[in-house]
């Protein structure tokens, strides 16, 4: 068990009772059973001796209190019944508002929790920062290729309505989401980017925002994310090509240019339209999809050959190539040469969070359609083409 997390939400949760004067409330039930109490050992001092008395005096307290009147033990005097009655109108009224409240408490939590206005808890998560119009494809592919243990959060400004439908479309997935804009830190730590794998950060325009505003926006939301967690691996959409440089710079892996394959499938549905057909095929998973598999230590050492005999023999699966993590890259082999002013700006962020060299993020090295005889090396990756995602052990 994560016990500072339950600490974390046990704080968290009396933070909002305090806040909503729940332990003013609790300490006047304790003030009644006190009153209660002391009321009933002055007034029946009949019963002896005190010790006896006390005793009775809080359980009379209690149960009178919480109306149950179990009559085991009732006030004889007259003074003794007066203390009696206003308790029981005093524990009627302050338990009917401490419920209430309560009550209203864990409501108000679930309306936030609705619209995304509370904090997640998820660990190790996917975040998916932003919105365009192939987001809905995009969560598809994602939930379609992800693990049902890996929690998804989504980071935008759609209605409630449509989170929740979007939620409730995938009830087999851990899916959340934080209501705001991806590009706040505030925001971010809602969706405890802190304690993110990943993040997808979607280029989708606003009202009146041009191409160039957009990206602006995506590498200061990137630059954030990284701040924040520098282990995170970033994948983020761009709308201008020549923007690419300084996402590569903020330490984003991957980034896509949006519509830049777009002219080499209508050259290939010019030229071969199969090969368009194949294409989209593979893009879209109506087919056969990509998979890339670690590849086990018994390979290690052993020609690609025989990794594709037991691919194909074994799963019906086809090896298109092989990529492998280099040495992870410096602050500075990511910054151009000729010095510029987002250059200054990329470099004074991590500055500010001490991520002055080394960072985490790595080359990637990739063969596509490897030699027969090329021998397997530790911490490489297949790339097969498949149905399903074949399991090797």
């Amino acid at each position: 068990m994560d016990w500072e997390r339950l600490k974390k939400n046990l704080v968290l949760f009396f933070r909002t009772l305090r806040r909503e004067l729940v332990l003013h409330l609790f300490l006047g039930v304790l003030g009644l059973i006190g009153l209660g109490t002391l009321g009933f050992f002055l007034s029946e001092t009949q019963i002896t001796p005190w010790e006896t008395r006390l005793g009775k005096a809080i359980w009379w307290a209690l149960v009178t209190l919480t109306t149950v009147g179990y009559g085991d033990v009732v006030p004889e005097t007259t003074t003794g019944r007066l203390v009696g009655a206003t308790l029981m109108l005093g524990g009627l009224l302050m338990l009917s508002l401490l419920t209430a409240t309560i009550a209203s408490v864990f409501v108000e939590r679930k309306f936030r929790r609705e619209r995304g206005l509370e904090p997640v808890k998820a660990e190790r998560h996917v975040l998916i920062l932003g919105w365009n119009h192939d987001g809905l494809l995009l969560l598809d592919q994602l939930m379609r290729r992800l693990p049902v243990a890996i929690p998804v959060v989504l980071v935008n400004q759609l209605s409630a309505e449509v989170l929740e439908g979007l939620k409730a479309k995938y009830p087999a997935h851990d899916l959340s989401y934080v209501w705001g804009d991806f590009s706040r830190e505030d925001i971010l730590e809602k969706a405890n980017v802190r304690r993110a794998s990943k993040a997808i950060i979607l280029g989708g325009r606003r009202e009146g925002e041009t191409a160039a505003q957009v990206d602006q926006r995506i590498l200061l939301s990137a630059l954030t994310v990284k701040s924040m967690n520098p282990k995170i691996r970033i994948l983020a959409e761009l709308h201008l090509p020549e923007n690419r440089p300084y996402l590569e710079r903020a330490g984003v892996e991957e980034v896509l240019v949006r519509g830049q394959y777009d002219s080499s499938l209508l050259a290939g549905a010019v030229a071969a339209p199969g090969l368009f057909r194949l294409f989209t095929s593979l893009l879209t998973g109506e087919g056969p999809d990509f998979w890339a598999l670690e590849i086990p230590a018994r390979f290690c050492g052993r020609p690609v050959k025989e990794l594709s005999q037991y691919l194909k023999e074994h799963h019906q699966a086809l090896l298109i190539g092989l990529y492998s993590e280099g040495r992870a890259l410096s602050l500075e082999d990511l910054l151009s040469d000729q010095p510029s002013a987002i250059d200054e700006f990329i470099r004074r962020k991590f500055a500010e969070t001490g991520m002055t060299h080394l960072f985490g993020r790595a080359k990637i090295e990739v063969q596509i359609n490897p030699p027969d005889d090329q021998l397997l090396v530790p911490r490489q990756f297949a790339v097969v083409i498949a149905a399903t995602r074949p399991a090797l052990s």
